[in-house]
């Protein structure tokens, strides 16, 4: 299990009754801190999802549960709540969290009697059915998805059209995050499972044993990745295009770009992932169909290779023989079903990406309209309001003549949300209390690279070996892999999409919590074997 510490003692470390928040099942979407509507937008959509999935399942939830709390800008999720109906409709086992050495019990639940055990066994395959299930839907899902997409950006943004929007995003948005959901879910119970197995291991080594074992994804992560591949190929024999993406001014680039193959293929990605884009998780955030810039850089950089790493092919065997032999069975089970789910959460995270930058078209839509009768300094100030409040706005409940105390409330948030961005979050909350993984590194890739460390921000002007260092592990970030040569990132698992990504191309990556890319640039060395990063 992963061990915690609580960040506070006495008076401010704050109460400790009540239920467990994690932060960590957001981790592949959010880069840090968010806006006040995309905070409370995750929050809306995650309740209703959370609802959608138990009521599927037969759980019985109840209804207007409160499952995400933000805190600190960055959403929490409930969970307590979702491992209570686990154990208590279908049996399923929660390993405690282990704090300042201390195993704490999530649930506790009597050990079922015969026919009880039977009634939770059905309940347990029908999560299992529900899982296949919706692996089997992603297409169609992805389909509607983008149909709505295509047609909230194809609207003229009238009031009626606003409205209309108003009442459909959380409603879709909550079908299209419950294969996200549920794969996230799962895959978080079974990696704690899976590290409760291998207790008398370090960290590093049980994080390490894991990653080899899963071996590297086939999720979208990949198909990003092998496109922007061949963009780097095609611009690498086309002058003009090699020209447009030197130039960088990429504000008219549906226009501007060459009429080569280049631009056939540039157009082609930009019709499968424009609406992606690294931080996508917040809304306030431009996609890359707006703003391809750092896309472009990413691309400009990735050098084709003649010799590509091998990739991390999956290896159990280590893992299996570091597990008790009573269970080993239940170890092999659980990578298996690790496997599948790393897939089913990669393509509902694709998903999901449809609403977000469906949503962000509408807040801009709203901002423009508030904006232009001076309720908001400039459209873009939308993201500084919950999205019961915009709504507030667009329907006149929150009144025009408190311009006042509308700008008020954005500038107070602005500033708290740069304060917030500054600070290291928490990676769990018990009650209101803050506690932090004891572990900073650990292994997310295997292999060994050395660098220059470089932000997606600074990723134009970098050179040719570099280190990319991500605030977490977003899955977006895969574009980027083609022109670094390993990763490090300062939270995340070996469960992120970004991570099993980086195993199926070979590429070294690391948590490490204390690497910052503050001035002059260092040069590392990615150890993506035993989790460390060194000075080079």
């Amino acid at each position: 299990m992963i061990e915690y510490k609580f960040i506070h003692e006495g008076p401010e470390s704050g109460p400790e009754n009540g239920d467990v928040w994690m932060r960590s099942f957001f981790e592949p979407l959010t880069p840090g801190a968010l806006t006040p509507f995309t905070s409370s937008l995750f929050a809306e959509v995650t309740a209703r999802t959370w609802y959608l999935y138990f009521d599927r399942l037969g759980f019985d939830p109840p209804p207007r549960s409160r499952l995400v709390k933000v805190h600190a800008g960055r959403p929490y999720v409930n969970l307590s709540i979702s491992a209570r109906l686990d154990a208590e409709r279908a049996g399923v086992e929660c390993p405690p969290l282990l704090i300042d050495g201390n195993a704490r019990p999530l649930v506790s639940a009597e050990k079922p009697g015969f026919f009880a055990g039977i009634k939770l066994g059905r309940s347990a395959r029908k999560i299992e059915e529900t899982l296949d299930a919706l692996q089997a839907e992603l297409p169609d899902l992805i389909a509607r998805v983008s149909a709505w997409y295509q047609r909230v950006m194809g609207f003229r943004w009238s009031q009626a059209e606003i409205l209309l929007i108003m009442e459909e995003i959380e409603r879709v948005g909550a079908n299209a995050l419950l294969p996200y959901f549920a794969a996230r879910h799962n895959l978080e119970r079974a990696y704690r499972r899976l590290l409760s197995l291998l207790s008398n291991r370090p960290t590093r080594e049980r994080v390490a044993l894991i990653a080899q074992a899963l071996g590297g994804g086939r999720g979208v992560e990949v198909d990003m990745v092998q496109h922007v591949s061949k963009l780097a190929q095609l611009a690498a024999d086309d002058s003009a295009a090699q020209a447009w993406l030197q130039a960088g001014e990429f504000v008219n680039w549906k226009h501007s770009v060459p009429g080569t193959d280049f631009g056939e293929a540039l157009r082609a990605f930009m019709a499968t992932y424009g609406h992606r884009s690294f931080g996508e998780g917040e809304m306030a955030n431009p996609r890359w169909d707006e703003k391809p810039d750092q896309l472009l850089a990413a691309v400009r950089r990735a050098s084709p290779q003649t010799q590509q790493p091998s990739p991390t092919v999956a290896d159990p065997a280590p893992l299996l023989a570091a597990v008790d032999g009573k269970a080993r069975k239940e170890a092999q089970q659980l990578l298996e079903r690790m496997r599948r789910l790393l897939e089913l959460q990669s393509g509902g995270l694709h998903a999901f990406s449809y609403i977000l930058a469906g949503a962000r078209r509408w807040a801009l839509a709203a901002g423009e309209e508030a904006a232009a009768d001076h309720r908001l300094t400039t459209p873009e100030d939308v993201f500084f309001y919950e999205i019961e409040e915009v709504k507030e706005m667009m329907t006149g409940e929150w009144n025009i003549s408190d311009r006042s105390g509308i700008h008020a409330t954005a500038a107070e948030r602005r500033a708290a949300l740069d304060a917030w961005r500054r600070r290291r979050a928490a990676d769990l909350l018990w009650g209101e209390r803050e506690a932090t993984v004891t572990e900073g590194d650990i292994p997310l890739s295997p292999g060994r690279s050395a660098g220059a460390l470089v932000t997606l921000e600074n990723l134009a002007r970098s050179g040719t070996e570099t280190i990319l260092l991500c605030p977490t592990s977003e899955s977006a970030a895969a574009a980027a892999l083609p022109a670094c040569t390993a990763i490090v990132v300062l939270q995340g698992s070996p469960i992120d999409p970004l991570a099993a990504c980086a195993r199926a191309l070979g590429r070294p990556a690391v948590v490490a919590a204390a690497v910052q890319a503050d001035g002059a640039l260092p040069h590392l060395l990615v150890d993506g074997n035993s989790g460390k990063v060194l000075q080079s």
